[in-house]
């Protein structure tokens, strides 16, 4: 790694507090600052060096025993650095040192920026992971934590947001007024946070003496509820959970338009995307509510979990966000035991596990040398690879200690900054295992293991064969050490169907041992029990069969597990496509609406990558074989809901509908949902929240353009922001060259809805294998203008979706492409490109030929 000098600011200067004053007006297109900090010096200087980025500093003094020294201003614009040379030396010790700044308002989401609606004007900082130097002349570093006083000097009607409570209001001039807010406890710059607009806020909840406020745009309160009812829920849970209160004497959620994250935990003032926070709760599906309460729980614990306790440096930025990520599932596993939270929970493990059987991927906790390669971090790696892990070790040590563990590390390092060593300390102090030992490979090496499950009879007992390897989506040579896991491996076996399976514990970390296997007679096993474990799961072929007629004793999990598995060594080449077509065929009258949800999943890719490869005969021939195996569903669920249906039975009904009307084309289903859209386009009977989703789509591929026109009427027009989102989305779905053409005419509207949907939008449009060549040929010419206006991070998003559907013969221009037009946050994401690319050209020809073998004859009911 290179050293420190070059990419972090020196350690003999320490910031002890700051006070920060600002003129902002969302009318205006830049904005003024004046910040004074207090420092420590541990040795003398002539030089001090902060971040900095888009300012000009205007003045720079120090401070020391009574005496101003003036600093001369140097850029190193390749660091983001501003270096101040002082006309003489300052002495070690305590410093003041008082900088006037200014900068312009961005319009990409970053650092401070401005809304997109200029008839209602506002202004929000987004400073994570590196924006705060956008903002202010800062100590941009997360383990550099100091408490901050700011001040904000506004039109007079205007409301006012910061971390911390309102201290006392003063009048100014023109029109204006000053606000002054009380200091926070100490805080990284990157979670200062401030707003200024016509912003309204809804009653107080209180939890214990927290006030929970939610602030939105005027006319939106009707929509904060819900918002209200989760955050106090979750609060509530939380604390009994760290046993230690909410560490802030407010709690302010604000809703926004537009927003680069989904949101962001800033300490006391969270800011949300309005799509994820605002909601009918009576009108909105069970998805729509999961993703609001579990983001609404998610950056609550980051309350504890990354604003008390800070990761050091950005290589530990997992720290922060998985944790947030289970515990967030793990609170609303307890608020809502009926939502089957940890089921939605593997959907998302999916996609890690996709990318990280990638040579592109990277550890959970990667080197990272400076702000650029802090940006790449923020993916499904970080978040859910991490947070799978967490399971993984919580599952394994048993919840109480596990807990116990968490709640030692917060005590001892609160209101600092922390390394994954020290959270792995606390639990072999409270658990008496070697935690690092096992858990580091796993956040140190890239990838993760196929573990190989067999089971072999030992005289009177059965013995369980484990082996591991590392899981490749791409074959490569052989050659070079080995990589081994510590493997806390829970499997489950059974005897029949007498309902009896108990779970097998074994830690392993050779490439192949044996477990015990409780006893004889065994007549199934499954190598991940409630797919606990970050890992692939291969079973023998007689494994294999006994899983198949045992189907039913597996759970929901191990169910969602057993198609993602089997699809991953599919498309490897570890595995014929036929076994797991075998699968979904036995899994035809499932009811849990997960497990139609990976089976879906799964198919979808083999329409997105396989059949664009074997022609439109085989494409019918699918589409008829999913109507084969799940057609009776709808038959026994139709269109509405029944008197008594639980919310399970409810989304059940729409995953076949999307099943077998989207994936499947079924014309009864695509009349009846075309149906349905018109009267709702016509304000005559609204959509079920549960099957709004799948009707607009299935409506729109059937769609003529003048559907087309009132679907994207509907986004201007619509009363929630999901409902918004929904048309838009919707959008996609419509065929033929000049539906695409209006689809992407919508990406590019900035007054049709706020960028992070068009963002979604476009992507969509990427990932279909129709429309994604002229999706990209758009992009290209779009590109610098998204470039202004989109953040990096949601721009390597969407060049990430280049790689979902297009031809892989178009993957030296997408290279050659961002080679000429560099990705911000996502060099990594073009070599992932590639790769996707290129597993995508060597394997879809052959599952090509197994999926037609497979479906010749296309099979009868």
């Amino acid at each position: 790694m290179p050293s420190r000098s070059k990419h972090r600011l020196s350690p003999s200067v320490r910031p002890q507090s700051a006070e920060l004053r600002f003129e902002l007006d969302p009318r205006r297109k830049d904005f003024r600052g004046e910040v004074r900090y207090a420092l420590q010096l541990d040795r003398a200087t002539d030089a001090l060096e902060l971040h900095a980025a888009d300012l000009v500093v205007a003045r720079a003094v120090a401070r020391s025993d009574g005496q101003a020294i003036r600093a001369r201003v140097e850029w190193q614009r390749d660091r983001e650095v501003v270096r101040l040379r002082f006309a003489r030396r300052l002495a070690a010790g305590s410093i003041r040192l008082e900088l006037a700044f200014r900068g312009r308002v961005r319009r990409d989401l970053r650092g401070l920026y401005r809304s997109a609606d200029d008839a209602s004007p506002w202004l929000a900082t987004q400073l994570c992971p590196t924006d705060a130097r956008r903002f202010f002349p800062a100590f941009d570093e997360p383990a550099i934590k100091l408490r901050y006083r700011i001040s904000a000097t506004v039109p007079a009607d205007a409301t006012v947001l910061s971390n911390a409570p309102i201290e006392f209001e003063e009048e100014a001039e023109r029109g204006r007024k000053t606000v002054h807010f009380q200091p926070t406890p100490p805080l990284s710059a990157y979670l200062v946070a401030l707003a200024v607009g016509p912003f309204e806020a809804g009653p107080a909840l209180h939890v214990g003496p927290t006030p929970i406020r939610v602030y939105t745009l005027p006319g939106r309160q009707i929509l904060a509820s819900f918002a209200r009812e989760a955050a106090a829920e979750s609060l509530e849970r939380l604390e009994r959970w760290f046993e230690i209160p909410h560490p802030y004497p407010k709690l302010d959620l604000l809703a926004l338009p537009d927003f680069a994250f989904g949101a962001m935990e800033n300490a006391g003032a969270v800011f949300f995307r309005d799509s994820v926070l605002l909601l009918d709760a009576a009108q909105a599906s069970p998805a729509e509510l999961f993703r609001s309460a579990e983001t609404i729980a998610h950056e609550l614990a980051h309350m504890w979990f990354g604003n008390l306790v800070t990761m050091a440096w950005w290589n530990d930025l997992w720290l922060n966000e998985s944790f947030a990520t289970w515990m967030a599932y793990e609170i609303l596993d307890g608020w809502q035991g009926d939502w089957r939270v940890w089921q939605s929970f593997a959907h998302r493990r999916e996609e890690a596990l996709e990318q990280d059987a990638l040579a592109t991927s990277h550890p959970i906790a990667p080197p990272v040398r400076d702000a650029k390669e802090a940006h790449e971090n923020f993916d499904a790696i970080t978040y859910t690879k991490g947070a799978s892990v967490l399971r993984m070790l919580e599952q394994y040590l048993g919840s109480e200690r596990f807990r116990e563990g968490v709640q030692l590390y917060l005590r001892r390092h609160r209101e600092r900054a922390a390394t994954a060593s020290d959270l792995w300390s606390a639990l072999a102090e409270v658990c008496d295992e070697p935690i690092e030992k096992i858990v580091a490979p796993w956040t140190l090496q890239t990838g993760f293991p196929l573990v190989r499950v067999e089971r072999r009879s030992d005289g009177d007992r059965d013995v369980i064969v484990l082996r591991q390897e590392r899981f490749r989506a791409r074959p490569v040579r052989a050659g070079g050490a080995a990589v081994r896991w510590p493997i806390p491996w829970i499997g489950r076996v059974g005897r029949g169907d007498d309902g009896n399976a108990r779970a097998v514990r074994h830690l392993f970390s050779k490439a192949r041992d044996t477990a015990p296997g409780q006893g004889a007679g065994l007549t199934w096993i499954y190598g991940n029990a409630g797919e606990a474990g970050f890992f692939r799961v291969g079973h023998g072929e007689s494994e294999w069969q006994d899983l198949l007629a045992a189907k039913t004793s597996l759970s929901p999990l191990e169910r969602i597990g057993l198609v993602g598995h089997q699809w991953a060594l599919a498309r490897a080449g570890q595995a014929k496509l036929a076994p797991l077509l075998d699968l979904v065929a036995c899994l035809g009258e499932e009811e849990d609406p997960d497990v139609l949800a990976a089976i879906e999943r799964v198919l979808a890719r083999i329409f997105q990558r396989v059949v664009p490869t074997a022609g439109t005969a085989l494409e019918a021939r699918l589409r008829a074989w999913i109507e084969v195996y799940f057609g009776a569903q709808v038959d026994a669920l139709g269109f509405e809901a029944e008197p008594g249906d639980d919310r399970s039975r409810r989304e059940r009904r729409a995953q076949i509908l999307s099943l077998v009307g989207g994936l499947g084309r079924s014309e009864a289903i695509g009349v009846e949902a075309a149906r349905r859209t018109a009267e709702t386009l016509t304000g005559r009977t609204p959509l079920a929240p549960e099957l709004a989703d799948a009707i607009v789509q299935i409506a729109a591929r059937r769609g003529d353009a003048a559907l087309q026109r009132a679907y994207r009427a509907a986004v201007g027009q619509a009363a929630t922001p999901q409902a918004r989102r929904r048309w838009l989305l919707g959008l996609a779905a419509f065929e033929g060259e000049e539906a695409i053409g209006a689809g992407l005419d919508a990406v590019v509207d900035r007054n049709l809805a706020p960028s992070v949907d068009r963002a979604g939008l476009l992507v969509a449009l990427l990932a279909s294998p129709d429309a994604a060549a002229p999706a990209w040929t758009r992009l290209q010419r779009v590109w610098k203008r998204l470039e202004r206006e989109w953040p990096p991070i949601l721009l390597a998003r969407v060049a990430a979706a280049t790689g979902m559907a297009l031809p892989p013969e178009r993957a030296r221009e997408i290279t050659a492409f961002f080679k000429t037009h560099p990705l911000a946050a996502g060099p990594r994401t073009l070599r992932q490109i590639s790769e996707e690319l290129a597993i995508a050209r060597q394997g879809a020809a052959r599952l090509g030929r197994e999926l037609e073998a497979y479906l010749d004859p296309q099979p009868t009911a």
